[in-house]
């Protein structure tokens, strides 16, 4: 036994010498192994001094290694604390966080022990203090405040040491933090006001009265001095300083009533930092027969009470008193309440007063912990309102009612083996009572006494035996903690106990050895490429004790370390890069070790190969060719062979190609190496190159499975031929000054792709097709370009000479080159008066200071500014505008107000050709205010091939009054669209793009503004008219810049309109146009629009964000309106949606037809310019939602097979657009049989739509448009039946029952229309109750006109125009039969600002009507017929017709057919005022204006009702 001992402590001490990197620390022998040691102790060291003799180096080593590590036979012992009991620190209140407090130190007996502390609290409680885990450093993590009401007075902590053993064992240590008081609390009178009286005959050092004040802060801090401060009536009064009584000073000089006032300051004693608190006193004089109150027999020693009282009804003092008025003696007591709650400040104490004795009795439990003393204040009060006080002192008296408690520490370990007294742990409680006579605290076990043992004063557990954990691991221990005096709380006559089991675990020792799972592990076929850090294998070594840690290493047969082992987890990876062609298999000895003892195992990995050798090519290829030429052989064969094979004559298996995609259209190259041409190759600019790089790619395994490539570059040198024509390289244009004699102009300049010997010398010569006139007027002569005659610029600006370069290589190339002629202007033209007009909008008013345009005059010359001087006519400038004399810039002064100006300059011209004179130049000026609600609901429209001034400008050769410009005619043409008149639409944008195009923003507006999604959706219907009247083509209606895909966003677009109240200005001669910046830039992100207001009426609640209360019907989280019906011939437009990663549609649905189109948002016309095809369809089909979905590459069309939806039921239907996949879902169903699932067509992965959203069906001829577009699904035509709500889309509610543009809805779904449907009556019922109804109706308006007449209707005076309104209610206009409302005529609010009103439409029409001037009834009537009958968005008229009288007692007449034309509400109701008393009343709900509110008038016959 002891020989193989011996042998087995060499193995250890030779595996450490051998493995210095897993020598680590272990403490975990059991003391039993160590017993058995002693015996072979003596053989052990004379072995070891043998093997220091005998042995070479290495055993010396060895010996170093063992001496060096002692820690290789010593136990592991728990930390302790020093000085734990005696630690109290201490830290004062109001410090910030991280404010030092205190380091506490733990020690380990173990060697090579590292330390950390942690703080042991309830996960629940709110940390107050941090402890650095290394140095034990201990900061605050709270702000401390020992004042009240927070009462931070002490704080008890308990750290944790432990230490990094195995198993790790740890030390508690649990002690107090005094909280320091500081004087951060000024003092606090008792009293609010202080108002007493004196005695007229009062003598001097008498008491007037005392005052009192409290501090909250402790000691020193709280000690409170007075005085009096030196003003006001100071010199009649002093105070003792510390008891806060004032006396009489010198005699009272004033009479009775009245009053002496003081100031008294009450301050700490403390100094740092002062504090203090004023007060105003005042003492009334009253006459020498009135006596205050006294009080009979005061109490003046302090009352000591239990604080356990609970007697509320008994009083605790009584106190009597007189009044000293013999005629009055009834008194009035009072308890003042103190600022404190030692001053009663929460009403501790109450009172009871009878006859003139007053008892005072406990109001509220006592806590000695909390207060520990009150100061009572009695005030008694006669019925002079002369008053005395007198305090008392109430002391509060401990007793033991609180019960001792644990701290967080539950629980402990001690390692098995350990001899009796070994310390286990240390518990803590403490006892919440005031004193010491309460709260002592002593401890107990209540079991386990044959096994542990507590100190009763410390707490400390002991082990009185010795443990194993073989056979019990665990005890659990209650520990009884008891104060020191009888309980309060129990009538037992026992100290409070309070209880806790704490488990003590037995820790274990290392005593046993590991052993692996296998002897042997093989690792088969590991492919030579794997990855650095690839496991191959894990080997698992198992050990009886589980406080054993098991360390892995590699001990032998790691070649090149080719493999790393997991120290800890035995996983076996790869280390460096394998190779099979080196080494085919690892022998790895692998060990085991438990800090003591060790274990070994063999893992054998086998290598497998794989093709890790690219193709290699056998030499360099280049090539020398001439251009521009084809051939049919082989220019060059490329050679590669696989290293992988070695056999050279074998085949190689190599497959060629050419890497780069352009090269492809020009080369080809098949297996065999061949390289062809299929183009000729260019050798010159633009396109070409000299020398020709093609990348070859030779891949191995012929191209099929994992394949490696190698890339070789072949050059391919051009032969120069002369192919290229010369060409002029002359700086453009070229300037020739006006009346210039003939003369060389310019030395002509040219150059030639081709290689010089194929270029110059070049020849030069007029174009023989060059015109006449070219002929005429130059000549070249070499390479000189000469002028033969003198030029005019008035008569032509500017020539285009054609001229014919020729080279001098074989065969000559020619080409003809323009030369840009520009001729100079002279001021050779007198100039002539001229005019100009400047329309300019004010966005918000908030223009600054702003240039507008030129001064301009008819002057045939264009280059003289600088021979011009510009001033103001008459030298008196205009004080809006500043004018530059230089230029004859005109800039508009900020806060100028909106209107028209005339301006009038005059402007001095003299030159060298022309003498001085002077014209007069007038400028007028247009100011238009534009509202930011004509932005925001603003309509875009891009044109193409046309500049901003031909847009603004008018041609000078066509000027007249009624020329137009293409703006002008922009501004007509929607007027005319809309209805409206012109001056109700502005063209306020005008901005020019870097690719011809032309970004232009309108807006228009009855009252209120029109929506964006209607004037963008009828331009859109009417494209190809506008284009015609405009003679204009436009690109893109709805400028948005996220239509084409990933042309500003890779992913998710979003447009966002940008609005600056910075103007910017064109000039165009006669014409200027200073206009609003206004654009909208892509925003890469997916974001609904947000709404920051309340629609239709709502109202913003108040303190509360995104929340609206809504009048009734208006259902949306912003009041909209969440539900419309349709007929199966309307629809609805409404805002469109962004391109999105993620679109998410949701609506419900409520059919009453098993076909119809639901939604289509795509496309409202064919625009060739611009003909994305992308669209969504939502649509009925026999009952089966149907989703047709094209992102531009193909169409999608999904039905839904599960669920058929039937009439009058309500559905929910969601659509989720992503880049990859469609779904509907129908009723929240998430089951496969509910979900319908598609994949988008083709490589586009959004729906890129800019036309408005339409519900209920579109106007659009949806198969034409299909045609054009090559849609492979065309959406139903036919129009939806039913009832849709609330519809979101990313979010946003939609305002369903306000649509821009609608045709046969229903705001709203009345449930009427819905039901005659759903009930499935009888058509023919339905028509034979119509029929009864009309007869009805028949029947009733004759009675009614047979009524009229009798009452003298015939004898109505035909001369009164105001007595022929008619009726004029033509049925389809969009009211429906029998339900005729005049509401339609209310407009939903539509937008927080007000209705925007023309001033100068306003102005106009008070200066073309005189005041009170009755309208003319059959021209309005007429205008309102014609305004009618041009509205293309007018609905189709019935045949029936009714026609009434207004007027005369017909109460049957109605004005609502003046909105039969109308969709949004856009009529002017300001009129009405002025029809009479008649129109009263609808005067007074539709306008604006106050109605005649003279009632007398009413008493004219004429106008009776």
């Amino acid at each position: 036994m002891t020989t193989n001992r011996r042998r087995k402590n060499t193995q250890e001490a030779s595996a450490f010498q051998s493995n210095p990197a897993q020598q680590q620390s272990h403490q975990q022998h059991k003391r039993k192994c160590r017993q058995y040691s002693l015996p072979i102790l003596p053989l052990t060291i004379a072995l070891v001094v043998a093997l220091i003799f005998v042995l070479p180096a290495p055993a010396q080593s060895l010996q170093q290694s063992l001496e060096n590590d002692k820690s290789y036979f010593v136990d592991n012992r728990k930390p302790t604390f020093k000085n734990c009991d005696g630690y109290a620190p201490s830290v004062k209140e109001e410090q910030p966080e991280n404010t030092y407090v205190f380091q506490v130190k733990a020690t380990d007996p173990d060697p090579n022990q590292e330390i950390r502390y942690s703080l042991v609290q309830s996960p629940f409680e709110r940390p107050k203090f941090f402890i650095n885990p290394n140095s034990g450093v201990i900061v605050t993590a709270h702000t401390f405040d020992r004042d009240e009401p927070i009462h931070e007075k002490f704080v008890f902590v308990t750290v944790q040491a432990t230490d990094n053993g195995l198993p790790p064992l740890d030390d508690v240590c649990t002690f107090n933090v005094t909280i320091e008081d500081i004087n951060d609390n000024p003092p606090v009178f008792n009293k609010a006001r202080y108002d007493e009286s004196i005695s007229e005959n009062t003598q001097p050092d008498a008491v007037v009265m005392s005052i009192s004040a409290s501090d909250f802060d402790d000691g020193n801090n709280s000690i409170v001095e007075y005085e009096i401060l030196r003003e006001r009536d100071f010199q009649y009064f002093k105070i003792d300083k510390e008891s806060g009584i004032i006396y009489l000073n010198r005699a009272i000089d004033k009479r009775p009533g009245q009053s002496y006032t003081i100031n008294v300051r009450a301050y700490n004693i403390v100094p740092d930092p002062p504090q203090d608190a004023q007060i105003e006193v005042r003492i009334r004089v009253v006459e020498s027969s009135i006596k205050p109150p006294s009080f009979v027999d005061p109490i003046d020693e302090p009352i000591y009470l239990k604080e356990n009282l609970i007697n509320f009804s008994q009083p605790i003092a009584t106190l009597r008193a007189v009044s000293n008025m013999p005629d009055s003696p009834k008194v009035i007591f009072e308890l003042i309440t103190g600022r404190t709650e030692q001053t009663n400040g929460k009403n501790t104490f109450v009172f009871n007063q009878i006859g003139n004795e007053v008892s005072i009795s406990l109001g509220k439990a006592l806590d000695y912990e909390a207060i520990t003393e009150y100061t009572l204040t009695v005030s008694v009060r006669n019925n002079f309102q002369l008053s005395a006080e007198h305090q008392l002192k109430i002391k509060i008296e401990d007793v033991n009612d609180n019960i001792p408690y644990f701290t967080e520490v539950k629980s402990g370990t001690i390692l098995e083996n350990e001899p009796s007294g070994t310390s286990v742990m240390q518990v803590r409680a403490f006892d919440n009572d005031g004193t010491s006579a309460n709260n002592i605290v002593s401890f107990q076990l209540a079991d386990n006494q044959e096994h542990f043992a507590i100190d009763p004063h410390t707490g400390n557990i002991t082990a009185l035996t010795t443990f194993d954990r073989e056979e019990r691991d665990f005890y659990n221990v209650k520990v009884i903690a008891s104060d020191n005096s009888p309980s309060s709380l129990f009538d037992n006559g026992e100290p409070n106990r309070g209880h806790q089991v704490f488990s003590i675990s037995i820790g274990d020792k290392n005593d046993h050895k590991p052993n692996f799972q296998k002897k042997t592990y093989l690792a088969d076929k590991l492919l030579e490429d794997a990855n650095t850090n690839y496991e191959v294998i894990e080997v698992k070594a198992e050990d009886e004790d589980n406080a054993s840690q098991i360390l892995y290493s590699i001990e032998s047969g790691n070649v090149g370390d080719a493999f790393k082992i997991g120290l800890k987890t035995g996983k076996i990876t790869v280390n460096q890069r394998l190779d099979y062609e080196t080494i085919t298999e690892y022998e790895l000895k692998v060990r085991a070790f438990d800090g003591i003892y060790d274990d070994y195992a063999t893992v054998i990995i086998k290598i497998e190969d794989v093709n890790d050798n690219p193709p290699v090519f056998k030499k360099e290829y280049s090539i020398t060719i001439p251009e521009e030429k084809t051939f049919d052989h082989c220019i060059l064969t490329i050679e590669a062979y696989d290293p992988d094979i070695k056999d050279r004559t074998a085949d190689q298996h190599i497959t060629y190609s050419i890497v780069k995609e352009d090269h492809r259209k020009l080369l080809t190259i098949d297996n065999a190496g061949c390289l062809r041409l299929i183009q000729t190759l260019d050798r010159d600019q633009p396109n070409g190159h000299k020398s020709w790089q093609v990348l070859i790619s030779a891949s191995d395994q012929d191209g099929v499975g994992t394949t490696l490539k190698s890339v070789k570059a072949v050059s391919i040198t051009l032969q120069d031929i002369n192919d290229n024509a010369p060409f002029l390289i002359n700086e453009m244009p070229v300037h020739w000054q006006e009346n210039r004699n003939p003369g060389q102009v310019v030395q002509l300049q040219a150059n030639d792709y081709d290689e010089p010997q194929n270029g110059p010398p070049y020849t030069y010569g007029i174009d023989s097709d060059a015109s006449s006139d070219i002929k005429k007027k130059f000549s070249i002569d070499n390479d000189y370009l000469f002028a033969n005659v003198m030029f005019d610029r008035e008569e032509q600006k500017e020539y285009f000479i054609p001229i014919r370069i020729s080279d001098s290589g074989v065969p000559r190339q020619s080409a003809v080159s323009i030369l840009h002629l520009i001729i100079g202007d002279v001021n050779d033209n007198a100039m002539t008066e001229g005019s100009s007009r400047i329309f300019i909008y004010n966005y918000k008013g908030e223009a600054p200071d702003t240039d507008i345009g030129r001064v301009f005059v008819d002057d045939l010359d264009d280059w003289d500014l600088g021979d011009k001087v510009f001033a103001w006519k008459n030298g008196i400038p205009h004080n809006q505008f500043r004018l530059n004399p230089s230029t004859g810039m005109i800039t508009m002064l900020e806060h100028t107000s909106e209107g028209e100006y005339q301006l009038v300059f005059v402007v001095t011209e003299e030159s060298t050709f022309i003498p001085m004179h002077s014209v007069d130049a007038d400028v007028t000026v247009v100011i238009r205010e534009l509202p930011e609600e004509a932005v925001d609901k603003s309509g875009s429209i891009r044109f193409i091939n046309v500049t901003k001034e031909e847009f603004i400008g008018v041609p000078r050769d066509v000027q007249s009054p009624e020329a137009y410009s293409l703006k002008d005619r922009l501004q007509h043409s929607l007027a005319k669209l809309f209805n409206t008149s012109v001056s109700n639409v502005d063209v306020f944008t005008v901005l020019q793009n870097e690719n011809n195009t032309l970004d232009v923003r309108y807006s228009a507006h009855g009252s209120p503004y029109y929506a964006p999604e209607k004037l963008n959706g009828m331009v859109a219907q009417n494209q190809q008219r506008l284009e015609n009247e405009l003679d204009l083509p436009m690109l893109m209606i709805n400028i948005d810049e996220c239509l084409i895909e990933r042309l500003k966003c890779e992913s998710s677009c979003t447009n966002e309109l940008h609005k600056s109240s910075v103007p910017y200005m064109i000039y165009s001669n006669t014409t200027s146009f200073v206009g609003v910046n206004a654009f909208v830039q892509a925003q890469c992100v997916c974001e609904a629009s947000v709404l920051n207001y309340c629609l239709n009426g709502g109202t913003p609640r108040y303190g509360e964000n995104d929340i609206c209360d809504c009048i009734d019907g208006f259902e949306g989280p912003h009041c909209e309106h969440v539900s419309v019906a349709f007929y199966g011939n309307g629809h609805a437009f409404y805002e469109p949606i962004s391109a999105c990663d993620n679109t998410r549609i949701g609506l419900e649905i409520s059919p009453q037809h098993e076909e119809g189109l639901i939604m289509y948002l795509g496309p409202l016309n064919f625009n060739p310019l611009l003909p994305l095809s992308d669209f969504l369809a939502l649509e009925l089909d026999k009952g089966y939602p149907v989703l047709t979905v094209d992102y531009g590459s193909g169409s999608i069309r999904i039905k839904h097979q599960h669920i058929q939806l039937q009439r009058g039921r309500s559905y929910q239907l969601d659509i989720i657009l992503q880049r990859t996949s469609i779904e509907m879902t129908v009723d929240n169903c998430r089951l496969s049989t509910c979900m319908s699932l598609g994949a988008p067509q083709g490589p586009n992965e959004f729906l890129n739509v800019n036309a408005p959203l339409q519900l209920g069906g579109t106007p659009v001829d949806l198969v034409q448009l299909g045609r054009q577009l090559n849609w492979t699904h065309i959406p139903n035509q036919q129009g939806f039946f039913g009832c849709v709500r609330n519809l979101t889309i990313n979010d946003h509610t939609y305002n369903l029952g306000m649509p821009a543009v609608f045709r046969n809805i229903d705001s709203g779904c009345q449930q009427a229309v819905v039901g005659a449907v759903s009930f499935g009556i009888d058509r023919n019922f339905i028509i034979a109750i119509i029929t009864c109804i009309a007869l009805l109706l028949i029947i009733l308006l004759a009675v009614v006109v047979q009524k009229k007449q009798k009452n003298g209707w015939h004898e109505k005076d035909i001369d009164d125009i105001r007595e022929t309104i008619i009726n004029y209610e033509d049925e389809g206009g969009g009211e429906r039969d029998t339900d005729y409302d005049l509401n339609v005529l209310r407009t939903q609010p539509f937008y927080e600002e007000k209705l925007y009103k023309d001033p100068h439409t306003l102005q106009a029409a008070g200066m073309g009507r005189v005041p009170n001037d009755i309208p003319d009834i059959g021209d309005f009537l007429g205008g309102k017929k014609e305004n009618c009958d041009r509205d293309v968005g007018a609905f189709t008229i019935d045949d029936v017709r009714h026609y009434a009288y207004e007027g005369d007692g017909n109460s049957d007449g109605s004005l609502s057919s003046l909105a039969s034309c109308t969709d949004d509400g856009d009529l002017n109701f300001d009129y009405l005022s002025n029809f009479g008393p008649r129109f009263r009343k609808l005067a007074d709900m539709y306008g604006e204006e106050p109605s005649d509110t003279d009632s007398n008038v009413d008493d004219d016959q004429g106008w009776r009702i």
